[in-house]
C-alpha cells in the first residue's frame, strides 16, 4: 500500500497509509478502534476503493484490475473473519467446500475436494468435526474451522481480524500457536490486525501501528514497546 486515502464526508479515515508485507513474514498492525484498520483491509481486498494511493499484490494493482481478475486474485489471500464468520446452515465439511465451489477452475479435480477438506482440517487438529454443523463446536474450534477454510485453496497471504477475540486466555494462546505452525509450513506471508498485545508479542515478526490514518511506526514488538513516544506507549501499558 502506499500512500493511502481515504474519508467519509469530512471524516479522514486513512491520510497516506503506507504498508509493505514481505514474502514470509508476521506483520502485526495494530490501531485503535476507529482508527482505520477495517478500512485499509476492505481497501486491501478489494471491497472499497480507496480516494487515492495504490495497492499491490503480486504484482497486480488492486485499485485498477477488473472483477474477473480481482476475483482470482482473492483466490491468493486467506481471510480469517472476526468472530469466524462460518455459514450456519452448513456443515464443517459444506463450509469449507464453499470456496472450493467458487473457485472450480483453480482445483484439477472438483471430485477430489474431500482429501483437500481433510487435509485442511487435519492442519488445525479437528478432522473429526468434517461432519458436525458450527453450533456444536466451541468458539475456540469454530475459529479452528475457519482458518482451515482460510487455508483451503493455499494462499500466499493469510489476512486475520482480530484471530483472538472473543477467545479464553488458553484458547487464544492454542490459535497463536497455530498460526505460528501454519507460517513455518506453507511459508505464507500473513497480515494480523488485533487489539491483543500478547497475540503481537510471540506472532509479530514486525509491527506497524496506525494512528492518526497513517502508518505512525514500524518496528519490532520489543522496539516498540521501548518508545518513549506517548501516542506509542499507550498501546502497551497495563
Amino acid at each position: 500500500m502506499k500512500n493511502l486515502h481515504k474519508s467519509f464526508g469530512d471524516n479522514h479515515v486513512l491520510n497516506g497509509f503506507n504498508l509493505k508485507l514481505y514474502e514470509g513474514e508476521n506483520l502485526v498492525v495494530m490501531g485503535k478502534s476507529g482508527a482505520g484498520k477495517s478500512v485499509m483491509i476492505k481497501c486491501l481486498v478489494g471491497l472499497m476503493q480507496p480516494d487515492s494511493g495504490s495497492i499491490t499484490i503480486n504484482d497486480h494493482d488492486i485499485t485498477a484490475v477488473g472483477h474477473d481478475e480481482l476475483d482470482m486474485l482473492r483466490t491468493e489471500i486467506g481471510f480469517l473473519f472476526q468472530g469466524s464468520a462460518l455459514y450456519d446452515s452448513m456443515t464443517v465439511r459444506e463450509n469449507l467446500e464453499f470456496p472450493l465451489r467458487h473457485h472450480k477452475d483453480k482445483i484439477k479435480n472438483f471430485q477430489g475436494t474431500e482429501f483437500l477438506v481433510r487435509e485442511a482440517l487435519a492442519n488445525v487438529g479437528l478432522e473429526n468435526a468434517i461432519d458436525l454443523m458450527p453450533s456444536e463446536l466451541s468458539g475456540g474450534m469454530q475459529r479452528r474451522v475457519a482458518l482451515a477454510r482460510a487455508l483451503i485453496l493455499k494462499p500466499k497471504i493469510i489476512m486475520y481480524d482480530e484471530p483472538t477475540t472473543g477467545l479464553d486466555p488458553i484458547t487464544a494462546k492454542e490459535i497463536i500457536q497455530l498460526m505460528r505452525t501454519i507460517q513455518d509450513k506453507y511459508r505464507t506471508s500473513s497480515l494480523i490486525i488485533t487489539h491483543d498485545v500478547d497475540c503481537a508479542r510471540v506472532i509479530a515478526n514486525r509491527m506497524i501501528l496506525l494512528i492518526d490514518g497513517i502508518n505512525y511506526i514500524e518496528g519490532t514488538f520489543a522496539e516498540l514497546s521501548a518508545s518513549k513516544d506517548e501516542k506509542v506507549r499507550a498501546f502497551f501499558k497495563n
